[in-house]
């Protein structure tokens, strides 16, 4: 739990480093990124004997892996307010994990989806998305922005709930393919993919919430 916790710090603390820093050294982290997904992700495919065409599970899954990068450099760019963007995407998918583990465990209750992740329950479920509404409203007065609270808020359920319909998706491969963790890259925590599974799914709605605010106001208070 200790290892687990500190890889977590390091890891959030050196990706807000390089959202901060912005071009090129955006782009090139979240393209390393992603590259070490798509290897572990034909890693497992080729190590497992799937019952449909190894090429057609491999092309989904690059696209599936290399859609959101390509989207996240995208949003990191969108003008004045990028920066903003992505660090909350960022703060709403990790406060839906942190939220999700502690409420879950601290709670219990009735199981979200037992088939394909036992440990997840509906308290963990609702208190991710608790989590994340409260992160995103103090991440919006940290930034001192003035922006639209109805599309702030149903962007932020709508990237909370897909956040954790992609960690159960991803739950649901694993299982399909007889493994625990993608792989064993980082300490405490697995493979790339398990640490990306929430941002895989997620990234194409904050790109499209990005998009809504482009036709509603949003400055700089």
């Amino acid at each position: 739990m200790v290892i687990r916790t500190l890889s977590a710090i390091v890891m959030a603390t050196f990706a807000l480093v390089i959202i901060f820093l912005g071009s090129p050294y955006f782009e090139t982290f979240i393209l390393f990124v992603g590259l070490l997904g798509i290897i572990e992700w034909y890693r497992l495919v080729l190590f497992n004997n799937l019952k449909i065409s190894n090429i057609i599970i491999m092309l989904v899954g690059f696209f599936y892996i290399l859609s959101p990068c390509l989207i996240l450099i995208w949003l990191r760019n969108h003008g004045e307010y990028g920066l903003y963007f992505v660090i909350w995407f960022f703060v709403v998918i990790w406060a839906t994990d942190i939220g999700a583990y502690l409420v879950g465990r601290t709670i219990g209750g009735a199981k979200l989806a037992p088939r394909i992740s036992p440990n997840k329950t509906w308290s963990g479920f609702i208190g991710g998305l608790f989590i994340a509404l409260i992160s995103s409203l103090l991440l919006d007065l940290f930034f001192s922005l003035t922006i639209n609270f109805l599309i702030l808020t149903l962007g932020c359920i709508l990237l909370s709930i897909v956040g954790q319909i992609g960690d159960l998706f991803e739950s649901w491969c694993k299982r399909r393919l007889g493994v625990k963790d993608t792989g064993t890259l980082i300490p405490g925590h697995g493979g790339i993919l398990d640490r990306v599974d929430s941002i895989l799914l997620s990234a194409p709605v904050a790109g499209f919430v990005a998009f809504i605010f482009q036709n509603h106001e949003i400055s700089w208070k």
